[in-house]
């Protein structure tokens, strides 16, 4: 999927079970710095017009800034305290 223009797809599932017509994506991107997750919905939707043609469902897991992104990191995967 092209979706680098717009951001780095962190994780891109095909759930079709081989076809290659649904996936799930999780993606991260400055372009939703300021957007609601409806308005980051359709910029993915719309950095993949030409692809959507040919993808029976897509399911967008994620769609956070980097920052957002680096806090779930972060949150997930505490560094150790050293005493």
């Amino acid at each position: 999927m092209g979706v680098a223009p717009m951001g780095h797809a962190h994780e891109v599932i095909d759930t079709s079970g081989g076809c290659g017509a649904s996936f799930t994506i999780e993606i991260v991107s400055a372009n939703f710095e300021g957007k609601r997750l409806l308005e980051r919905h359709r910029l993915v939707n719309a950095a993949l017009e030409v692809e959507m043609k040919e993808i029976h469902a897509l399911s967008i897991k994620k769609a956070l800034t980097p920052e957002q992104w680096k806090q779930q990191e972060e949150s997930e995967n505490p560094k150790p305290t050293t005493a």
